[in-house]
């Protein structure tokens, strides 16, 4: 067992090279999507109040189904990961993303909650994760800060996204334009999945 020991502190101990940095960054951008799904919600409230004439009360539903969503997603997905893999289920974080962008067209404030539910899982789901492929892939000496630094940049990435979007695009198109901004940041999930390992 020796041998064993000493060749995980050395492997430990290397530097961090190319396909690190690679995969830091499909991870950093894949947080901040999925920070950006969440922050999304505070900036559609005002306009959805408006549109379906319903008091901020029951606007704030949104956010309990969608916190909801998240606690969920996250068992779910961690179960989803182990049975198929973390590609399939970030995979499946990116298809559904895609999917709830159809909030935008929804009719009525129920099937937003819906949808919400279905959003706030798959963004529950894909944050554990990123954590833990980062914490597995990196090595130990590097591990503590860059996983801070990733929680950190990826969340406030996220909110300045939200945010920046929320100011640039709604008053162009209404509030519905930010859920169905879920479609290309779903993409480019999908597309980052081809740089994270299994």
């Amino acid at each position: 067992g020796g041998r064993d020991h000493r060749y995980f502190r050395i492997a430990d101990g290397v530097p961090l090279g190319r396909a690190h940095w690679t995969l830091i960054a499909a991870l950093v951008v894949a947080l901040t999507v999925d920070v950006m799904k969440p922050a999304t919600l505070g900036f559609v409230m005002p306009g959805m109040t408006r549109e379906y004439a319903i008091s901020t009360q029951v606007a704030g539903w949104l956010a309990l189904v969608a916190l909801t969503g998240t606690t969920v997603g996250s068992v779910l997905w961690g179960r989803i990961g182990d049975l198929f893999g973390r590609r399939a289920a970030i995979l499946l974080s990116g298809l559904m993303f895609m999917g709830t962008a159809i909030c935008g067209a929804m009719p009525t404030f129920g099937w937003n909650l819906a949808m919400c539910f279905l959003m706030g899982a798959s963004a529950g789901g894909l944050l554990p994760i990123a954590f833990t492929l980062m914490a597995e892939t990196v090595p130990a000496r590097q591990r503590g800060w860059l996983l801070v630094a990733l929680g950190g940049i990826g969340t406030s990435a996220g909110y300045l996204l939200a945010a920046g979007a929320a100011a640039w695009l709604e008053p162009m198109f209404s509030w519905r334009v930010l859920w169905l901004l879920g479609l290309p940041t779903g993409a480019l999930i999908i597309v980052l999945n081809h740089w994270i390992p299994e």
